[in-house]
């Protein structure tokens, strides 16, 4: 065997290959491009919505095969035509089987978690889905959402996505400011209230009106971080 040296030939035109090579990679994408776009419209927009964890490994296989066959000089057009069509095909079984079975979609698509209730968060089902309590906040400051006193109820999807449901107006609470700990204003009490108002357990976002100079008891979750409550406008 010849030893391995740095020959940019090879880098970049691959070894034992013709330049006309170049148009059959040009062939074979164009080909397959527009084949796999026929498919993903006769699979129709459910097709294309955020995808589900099985749609997510269906669309990885998707991609090898349709990658594999664009450059490959050794994988035929035609094989990888008939990968595609068949990980389509599933899709679409799939896809008509969870409509027409509620317990069948929730095993392979999963169902929506609540992650919080009345502007309470949910610990035991953010430990369950991994969700931490910054990432969490992180998607509710996107959604323009300043406390948790604002939410009425938000779960996370199985598209991965969180939907909020937000109280009227009229009905926000106290709750919770939404920022991190490493935040220079972020305040935190253990034992006794320095003023009088609504706290907010940091861990849970649980509320205890509490005087000033009044104890701060261990929350229902078991923690003892407080934060003065944000009050509705």
């Amino acid at each position: 065997m010849e030893p391995y040296a740095f020959d940019l030939k090879n880098i970049f035109l691959g070894k034992d290959l013709p330049p006309m090579f170049f148009l059959e990679i040009v062939f074979r994408t164009t080909v397959m491009y527009l084949y796999t776009l026929l498919l993903i419209r006769l699979l129709g927009k459910r097709g294309v919505r955020q995808l589900t964890f099985f749609e997510f490994a269906l669309i990885i296989a998707l991609g090898s095969a349709v990658g594999d066959v664009m450059f490959y000089p050794d994988v035929p057009l035609l094989h990888g035509m008939v990968v595609i069509t068949v990980v389509s095909v599933i899709q679409y079984i799939f896809a008509v089987i969870t409509e027409k079975n509620s317990k069948i979609e929730r095993v392979l698509e999963s169902s929506p978690r609540r992650m919080i209730c009345d502007g309470r968060l949910e610990l035991e089902a953010m430990h369950r889905e991994r969700l931490s309590q910054n990432e969490l906040y992180s998607w509710l400051r996107d959604d323009d959402i300043s406390h948790l006193g604002e939410v009425h109820r938000a779960y996370l999807e199985p598209s991965g996505s969180l939907s909020v449901i937000r109280f009227p107006r009229k009905k926000v609470r106290p709750g919770l400011l939404l920022i991190p700990r490493e935040d220079p204003d972020f305040q935190c009490f253990e034992d006794t209230a320095p003023q009088t108002g609504t706290y907010a357990c940091w861990e849970c976002g649980n509320l205890s009106k509490k005087d000033k100079d009044a104890a701060l008891d261990t929350c229902e979750c078991g923690a003892r971080s407080w934060t003065v409550a944000v009050e509705p406008e």
